[in-house]
Formats: C-alpha cells, sequence, structure tokens
C-alpha cells in the first residue's frame, strides 16, 4: 500500500476513533454549511474533567495549591528586607515598600486580561498558565540582581502583573512567605530570598509544563474537534463554545476583560457591597505585615526569623476557618438550599465570622503589651484569620451561585478592588501605628481604628440578607 494511502488510513481510524468517543449533532443556518457540534461521549465521558479519578483530581488540585502557594510568597518574601532594602537603596520606608505594594495592584490588574483570556476555547486554561509562570521566574533573576530602587519597583510590578492567572484565595500561601523571607534576610540577605523565590517557580513550572493537564472544558472539546478536523479534512466539526467565539471581535474582548468587571464590581450596588467587604479584611490583613515588627520585634523582643514563625497563626486560623465554614455549609447551608432558600442564606455564615473580626482585632492590639504573653495576640491573629477566611468564601460562594453568567468578569473586579486596597494599606499603615500608638501599647489605637471599620461593615451582610434578593432581581447580570 502507497505511503499516502496509508496516511490516509491512519487518518480515517483516527477520525473513527474520535466520532465513536464523541456526540455530534448538526446545527445548520441558513446559507451557511451544517456544523456537526462535538460534545462528551456521554455523562461518563472520560476526558470530561468531572469524571477523573480521585487520584488525578487530587493531584490537579495540588499542582493548582503549588502554584497559588508560590506566587502568594512571593509577594510577602519580600517584606522582611525592608529595612535592608532602605540601608542598600538608601531611601525612606514608604519608597521601600512600593515593590511590595506594586506587586500586588499588578496581581489586582492582571486577572482583568488574562481571566476572559482563559475562558476563549482556543485558548484554555494552561496557554495562559504556562507563558505566564516561566515569564515569572525569568524576571526574578534580574529582581535579585537590579541595584536601583525604580528597577526593583517595576520588576516587582511586572513579576505581580503576570503572576495573577492561577491565583485564587492565598491568605495561607502568603503566611509562610515572611517566614520564608525572614530566614535567608537574617541570615544571608533579601536578594537570597528572591534566588528562593527563583528556585521554587522554576521547579513549580517545570512539574505543571510536564504534568497539569487542561481543566477547561471547552477547551478539551475544542482539541477534540481540531483532532476530527484534521484527520478527517472536513472543517465543519466544531463546539458549542468555538461557535460562540467565532464572532467574538477585538471590541468584545476589550469589553469583557476591562470594560465589564467595573461595570460590575463598580456600578452593581450588590457586588460593590461584597467588593468592598473583602476589600477592607484583605488590607486589614495586609496592614499585618507593618504591625508585627512593632509587636514581635518592639514589645517582645523577637529576631527577624522569630517575626516570621510569628506568621504562622494566620495558617493555623485559616485550618480552624476551613473546617468551621465547611461545618457550616453542610449542617446549615445545603439543606437549605436544597429547600429553595435564595443564594444571600449564605450571608448568614458571613454574618457571624463578621461579628468575631473587630473583637480579634481588639484583642492583638491591646493586648501587645509587655505584660501579656505574646501567645495572646497571636490567638487574636488565629481568631482574624479564621473569620476572614469564611468571609472570603461566603462571598465567593455567593457571587458563583449569583452571577455565573460572568464569572470571569465579577472575580476580576473583586480582584481589583481588594489588590487596591491591600496595596495602600502597607503604605500608610505603619505611620498609623506609630503616630496612634504609644509606647506601652504600639498598636492599641490603630487597631482599634481598623477594629471600628470592621464593626461598620458588619452591616453589608445584614444588609444584603433583608435586601439581597430583591437587589439581585433587578440586575441584568445576575441569575
Amino acid at each position: 500500500m502507497p505511503l499516502a494511502d496509508l496516511n490516509n488510513a491512519g487518518r480515517r481510524g483516527l477520525a473513527d476513533l474520535e466520532k465513536s468517543s464523541s456526540e455530534t449533532n448538526s446545527v445548520c443556518e441558513p446559507g451557511k454549511p451544517c456544523k456537526f457540534l462535538v460534545d462528551w461521549n456521554g455523562p461518563n465521558d472520560p476526558e470530561n474533567p468531572h469524571n477523573w479519578s480521585t487520584f488525578k483530581k487530587s493531584f490537579v488540585m495540588f499542582e493548582i495549591c503549588l502554584i497559588t502557594f508560590t506566587i502568594y510568597i512571593g509577594c510577602s518574601i519580600y517584606s522582611p528586607g525592608v529595612d535592608q532594602i532602605m540601608h542598600d537603596f538608601d531611601v525612606g520606608f514608604v519608597v521601600a515598600m512600593l515593590p511590595l505594594s506594586l506587586y500586588v495592584v499588578g496581581y489586582g490588574i492582571s486577572p482583568m486580561i488574562f481571566a476572559p483570556l482563559s475562558e476563549v476555547p482556543i485558548v484554555g486554561r494552561n496557554w495562559v498558565y504556562m507563558p505566564t509562570l516561566l515569564l515569572f521566574v525569568i524576571l526574578q533573576v534580574p529582581t535579585a540582581l537590579v541595584n536601583n530602587i525604580g528597577g526593583l519597583v517595576i520588576l516587582r510590578f511586572l513579576a505581580g502583573l503576570i503572576a495573577a492567572p492561577p491565583l485564587a484565595n492565598g491568605a495561607a500561601s502568603v503566611a509562610m512567605g515572611p517566614f520564608l523571607g525572614a530566614i535567608f534576610t537574617q541570615v544571608l540577605n533579601w536578594r537570597y530570598a528572591i534566588w528562593l523565590l527563583t528556585w521554587m517557580a522554576a521547579i513549580t513550572f517545570l512539574l505543571l509544563l510536564f504534568l497539569f493537564p487542561e481543566t477547561n472544558h471547552d477547551t478539551i472539546l475544542s482539541r477534540r474537534a481540531r483532532r476530527l478536523r484534521i484527520a478527517t479534512g472536513d472543517a465543519r466539526y466544531t463546539t458549542r463554545s468555538e461557535k460562540e467565539y467565532e464572532s467574538y471581535s477585538t471590541k468584545e474582548f476589550i469589553k469583557d476583560s476591562l470594560v465589564r468587571p467595573i461595570a460590575i464590581g463598580f456600578f452593581e450596588p450588590m457586588i460593590f457591597l461584597v467588593n468592598s467587604y473583602t476589600a477592607l479584611v484583605y488590607a486589614v490583613f495586609y496592614s499585618f505585615f507593618e504591625s508585627f515588627p512593632l509587636i514581635f520585634s518592639g514589645v517582645y523582643g523577637f529576631n527577624l526569623i522569630e517575626i516570621g514563625l510569628s506568621y504562622l497563626p494566620i495558617m493555623i486560623g485559616i485550618g480552624l476557618g476551613y473546617f468551621v465554614y465547611a461545618a457550616a455549609v453542610r449542617i446549615y447551608l445545603i439543606p437549605r438550599l436544597k429547600a429553595d432558600s435564595s443564594p444571600e442564606t449564605v450571608f448568614n455564615i458571613a454574618f457571624f465570622a463578621a461579628l468575631v473580626l473587630p473583637p480579634s482585632v481588639l484583642l492583638i492590639g491591646w493586648s501587645s503589651t509587655k505584660n501579656v504573653h505574646w501567645i495572646v495576640p497571636m490567638i487574636g491573629i488565629a481568631l482574624f484569620n479564621a473569620s476572614g477566611y469564611q468571609i472570603f468564601q461566603t462571598v465567593f460562594t455567593y457571587l458563583g451561585m449569583s452571577y455565573p453568567r460572568f464569572l470571569a468578569s465579577t472575580f476580576a473586579g473583586n480582584d481589583l478592588l481588594r489588590s487596591t486596597f491591600a496595596a495602600a494599606f502597607p503604605l500608610f499603615s505603619r505611620a498609623m501605628f506609630v503616630n496612634l500608638g504609644s509606647e506601652k501599647f504600639p498598636v492599641g489605637w490603630g487597631n482599634t481604628l481598623l477594629a471600628g471599620l470592621l464593626a461598620v461593615m458588619i452591616l453589608i451582610p445584614v444588609l444584603l440578607l433583608k435586601l439581597g434578593e430583591k437587589m439581585r432581581a433587578v440586575s441584568k447580570y445576575a441569575n
């Protein structure tokens, strides 16, 4: 048999195999050739991510956690070296903090571009994750070698800008950053902390490059349809999502990535309220980077490594928050949703968590004195993060239930507002603590101010419990 015939037979065999494992439906439009829509081969199709084995799902989750861990500690690993950077570059505190703040600003802006792009079927998530993670690795090298503050600021902003695609809620990862950064900064210097981040990111990139599967359902089907087009030479094989994107113009992409997240995040009253609340909680969390040295070094005499260890109650608190939230969802939320309660029911969980935030911040502030053991403010830190975790999860759950059609834009707007607040607070929070504090209680009145803001914001879950369903009913974006 001639080689060309063998190749043709091979392509026909592949096409038959693909068609036998795919459901296809014909869709015809006036004046156009009929299209064959490629879909899953029934509910048990093994390529459908919902049908992956428990081991595969668990391994994918591990990889997502690993990349989230790596990117988030890239922010906070910088903070223990601020004093050295002030000395090395002869700059003040606010300027030395800009590389941290602009990193956060970067990963607040980034989802507005990358989130919609990752949902395009022919692109998918891996073609966004891998190039950006590789660029993140490369950028760490000049960051570790830079010899001027301007270059450091720009490089850190660019690193944050391209780091955001895989991020979710990563407060637990942030907590490890100061610990690792403190060890390398005290034993060596701040540049070695950046080299550590470089190697961590490089190893993560290689692991994901070879072992991370595509998780976007539409992209998996799009690749199946492309294989059929190549194997059969028939361009009519397509998918529903590909048809939707056929007329997707640059103008529409800009609208989806820039205009819609702002429209939903800032001009949709209900979303603006929940985004503002999560932004404040996130910003208070980032203010810990400035209060911890004042507490654990200034009051208790901890060295740099011990200050890094003082961030571990954040992880303990988030672990506690996870178990409390999971129990509340299982025992309280799911039965009520099955009984057709509105999505706003989830804010009952947020309300009780919100009640804990102000007292926990006050506990941190007024127990941080030489007459009180250091474990007491650490308990306050754990309580704050346990409650903050539950608030974030209730908000994300609510957004997922109420705005599924525009989820990427909804979360991009949330990221933008949270990151803007988180970037701003470290720039002024140390001055706030120092100017309001006293020798005996260095962060007492500063934390009282933050606790007051958090107390006022308790009105938001109350308001959404009362009026959320009516507000959602008149929204053009909500379900």
